[in-house]
């Protein structure tokens, strides 16, 4: 199914109100304060995949480059644009950078089209034989985690029989944590796949606990994000990630005065990390109005479960729901205010969600 794609009213206020190039002539646009000239330096190391997913494939130069951005093609699903994830990017760049500073969001460089041939002419000898120009998106690269972290989640999780041809992989040096507080795992006896990956390694509610991770606080950091991306930005969150990663090491990040200082969460397993928010290629605005509540929820329950779910039947999962849910409230009220005309759309939000998921874990137990 298409993903909901500004119209271009909304993609020119947009450009308007974050000073953005809207008519992308040539496909390349500075926006995060990065100069073209910087972004236009090559190196000559060659990409390597660093990921894939149904927008497209994700590439970067080796680790330990000075070439620290990740590329993103618009080489997958016809369905999905890149263009519509700049502009959604961008706006929940902004939003959060100048509102709100406990989750981490990579900077948005550059939208480069496929028929930009000076920016493609430097660049396509770094891909593998085969790949052709296409649109992409060029942002910072999310920070993998180091050797030591990879090594305590393979001997913990990975299947003995798999470990040293994990360890030794290339491709699980590109290790980034999905944050499911949504699920449990359901560990299947008898099961003849024994796949692992610690590409977006899904950690789940259980395996939290057991490494001793602050599941309350990462729920308050989802339930801050949302309510920051529902009532301020007016997007609808779907199919955005949410994954945990060392923190970024370059420059302060700064707009109009205000530094980008997210929660750094301290860990014994994982050591100093944060949560990072992506992929928003699939987002889309919402009304202050039912309607688009009901499209915020409808996209609440399309995501992986990366947010508590109400109505499950674990004493953990009820209190992480519950937590999740009352600071939602608590920080909706503080943007909206008691009196504003949309004060009641939070509660009809967490109702709804409460309603949906209520029924969701009737039909799964029937």
């Amino acid at each position: 199914m298409a993903s909901d794609v500004k119209s271009d009213s909304c993609r020119q206020n947009a450009a308007k109100q974050y000073g953005l190039v809207w008519a992308v002539p040539r496909g390349l646009v500075d926006t995060c304060g990065v100069k073209r000239e910087d972004a236009a330096n090559t190196v000559n190391d060659h990409y390597r995949r660093i990921g894939a997913g149904n927008c497209g494939s994700v590439w970067a130069a080796p680790l330990g480059s000075e070439d620290t951005c990740a590329i993103k093609r618009e080489d997958g699903s016809r369905y999905r644009s890149l263009y519509n994830d700049y502009v959604m990017h961008r706006e929940v760049f902004h939003t959060l950078l100048a509102n709100y500073s406990r989750v981490s969001v990579p900077r948005c460089h550059l939208y480069v089209s496929s028929d930009d041939k000076a920016w493609w002419k430097d660049r396509i000898r770094r891909f593998p034989d085969g790949h052709k120009h296409c649109n992409a998106l060029i942002t910072d690269r999310i920070p993998p985690f180091r050797e030591a972290v990879r090594n305590i989640l393979i001997s913990k999780y990975c299947p003995d029989g798999l470990k040293p041809a994990i360890i030794s992989s290339e491709a699980n040096q590109d290790c980034l944590i999905r944050l499911y507080l949504g699920r449990i795992r359901r560990l299947e006896r008898g099961s003849r796949f024994h796949g692992f990956s610690l590409r977006n390694y899904p950690l789940h509610l259980d395996q939290i606990e057991e490494l001793a991770l602050d599941f309350n606080l990462y729920a308050r950091i989802l339930a801050e994000t949302l309510a920051h991306l529902y009532w301020i930005a007016h997007v609808d969150a779907r199919d955005v990630e949410f994954v945990l990663a060392p923190p970024w090491k370059g420059d302060i990040v700064q707009y109009e005065g205000v530094c980008a200082n997210p929660a750094v969460i301290d860990s014994i397993f994982l050591g100093d990390h944060v949560v990072w928010i992506l992929d928003f290629d699939c987002c889309g605005d919402i009304a202050m109005e039912k309607a688009g509540v009901e499209q915020a929820v409808r996209a609440f329950y399309l995501n992986d479960p990366y947010f508590p779910r109400p109505g499950r039947k674990t004493l953990m999962e009820q209190m992480l729901w519950t937590e999740f849910k009352t600071h939602f409230l608590e920080v909706s009220e503080a943007i909206l205010g008691r009196e504003s005309p949309e004060a009641s759309l939070p509660a009809m939000w967490v109702n709804l969600i409460e309603q949906e998921g209520h029924d969701r874990e009737y039909h799964r137990r029937l």
